[in-house]
């Protein structure tokens, strides 16, 4: 494996991620803004993609990953309906687990630190904190009253809840502390 073809893969993988946090608070309520919100996703499964393009199996285990995750946030897209979520979310988690596992793996490698293993070990801090999102509206979607905000979403708006729910993943990632949404559930 050339070293130098592969150096920056997980600065792409970052930045992507970065890019679809910002960029959330800013296109959402525009009209088109989800389709943004949508393709920047597939632009996070891309730059996932990449990073293990180095491990051939590892690279089409994500490309086969990323497309039933597109599917899935298709079906959510075209429905709206709770067993779509389900599928869509469940995807998500599956992909993002599977990301964070196999980049992980090799930010755990014995060898030298590079900057590409440091850019790894953030975007697996940051898919951590965005899966988690995901499982807590899975939890939400099952268990409807498992969280207490004190500013309530509609229960159809998902993009509003997603927004919401990540927020309570990062919260709880950094150890900041509860306020604005709190756990009600055992489950939660």
């Amino acid at each position: 494996m050339p070293v130098r073809e592969y150096r920056w893969r997980h600065l792409a993988l970052l930045i992507s991620i970065l890019l679809l946090f910002v960029v959330a608070l800013f296109v959402v309520p525009l009209r088109h803004g989800i389709l943004v919100m949508n393709v920047i996703s597939a632009a996070v499964m891309v730059a996932g993609s990449y990073a293990l393009s180095e491990r051939k199996h590892l690279f089409a285990i994500a490309v086969v990953l990323s497309a039933i995750t597109i599917v899935g946030t298709g079906l959510l897209l075209v429905f709206r309906q709770p067993w779509a979520l389900l599928i869509s979310h469940s995807s998500i988690v599956v992909l993002i687990a599977f990301f964070c596992v196999t980049i992980l793996s090799y930010v755990l490698e014995s060898g030298r630190v590079t900057a590409d293993k440091i850019f790894a070990a953030i975007c697996v801090y940051m898919l951590i904190g965005y899966g988690w999102t995901f499982v807590y509206s899975l939890l939400l979607e099952l268990q409807p009253q498992s969280f207490a905000a004190t500013s309530e979403v509609a229960q159809n708006d998902y993009v509003g809840r997603i927004l919401q729910l990540r927020f309570f993943s990062f919260v709880t990632l950094t150890a900041v502390g509860y306020g604005d949404i709190v756990p009600r559930s055992p489950a939660a």
